[in-house]
């Protein structure tokens, strides 16, 4: 249905100044949209439907979304940490969470998640602090959702079981991404969702006698929250359907050729020394240019190249390019001398 023509003699224009005429056309128009059934102020409609199944699809680009932040506000930071299930201590450069619930095998339920999203909350703000390190006490590193909580799903809404679930996949997002560079040292085996929590990590060391898998298929549950992280982490999808479809249970040396895991150590001994090896290697890394090059992997992670994207990537680097950190590394360099992020050494 076409909008009508402008008469410049209707009484409703002739004589009246260009923004009272605006206003009028503006009042015309509302009514027309109306009448045809329009929402402008609505969302665009994107993607198929039942009344259009052809519709294109047009997925916004990872860097255009805005995920919410936790809906729980935090109960504490470093200074007055009150959690038992995991403890947060700061060294020189270092924060290291530690799950101290061996007696539940580290086991993920909500006090566990609780304290997890307030050591993310509180690490997003440290400016002092370049690596975080993950790590467990006890035989098992995670043995995933707890069996206990799982029991009690029974007698929940499942608005309360999306909670939780929305909770833990906030708790691996955000913890992926983390300014810091994350690395997960792990003591013993990882099952369920502790899987989930080593792919947000950006490096993973393992003992060799640990083992990996996803047991959730033989409860009759599915490992979803877990399983974006796991597919950017794994090499195979053939793997990752024997994880997740077959339960296979996979070795720290099976894991490792997977892309689960990134280092096999002998013993818990070199555990702890290949972690004060990282940390020496971080100790040379500016922490401004490892969180921007975390933040454009996160952004890009997928993605074919495409105009969008090359303009992204090249006006990051441009910046980083003209920031107080690179102008200090390259009169380092030029200096023959140590920038100042590496004169003090990383420790935990």
């Amino acid at each position: 249905m076409p909008m009508p023509m402008v008469d410049p003699d209707d009484p409703k224009f002739k004589g009246k100044s260009w923004e009272a005429i605006e206003a009028e056309l503006a009042i015309r128009d509302a009514e027309q949209v109306a009448v045809l059934g329009y929402d402008v102020d609505g969302p665009e409609e994107q993607g198929p439907n039942f009344f259009n199944p052809s519709r294109p699809l047009y997925a916004p680009f990872p860097w255009e979304e805005r995920i919410d932040g936790f809906e729980k506000p935090a109960s504490c930071t470093h200074k007055n940490w009150k959690h038992k299930c995991l403890t947060f201590t700061i060294g020189k450069g270092c924060a290291t969470l530690k799950l101290t619930s061996p007696d539940t095998n580290n086991s993920v339920n909500p006090e566990m998640l609780d304290a997890l999203q307030d050591a993310i909350m509180d690490l997003q703000t440290q400016k002092d602090v370049r690596v975080v390190i993950l790590k467990s006490e006890g035989k098992l590193f995670c043995n995933g959702i707890d069996p206990k909580y799982i029991m009690s799903e029974s007698n929940k809404s499942e608005a309360e079981i999306a909670k939780f679930q929305m909770q833990f996949a906030k708790v691996l997002y955000f913890l992926s991404q983390l300014p810091q560079y994350v690395v997960a040292l792990v003591q013993g085996s990882a099952m369920g969702a502790g899987i989930g929590l080593l792919c947000a990590c950006d490096m993973v060391y393992s003992v060799k006698g640990a083992f990996f898998a996803m047991n959730e298929g033989k409860l009759g549950v599915v490992p979803t929250v877990s399983l974006p992280f796991i597919m950017q982490r794994m090499i195979y999808t053939g793997e990752i359907r024997q994880l997740v479809l077959l339960h296979k249970s996979f070795s720290a040396t099976q894991a490792k050729e997977a892309g689960l895991i990134d280092e096999v150590c002998e013993d818990q001994a070199q555990l702890e020394s290949s972690g004060t090896d990282m940390l020496n290697k971080m100790t040379l890394c500016a922490p401004g240019a490892v969180a921007t090059t975390k933040e454009v992997i996160m952004n890009t992670i997928g993605q074919a190249p495409h105009s969008f994207m090359l303009n992204y990537v090249a006006a990051t680097v441009a910046a980083q390019r003209r920031s107080p950190e690179a102008k200090m590394g390259i009169e380092a360099v030029q200096a023959r001398k140590k920038p100042p992020w590496a004169e003090s050494p990383i420790s935990m």
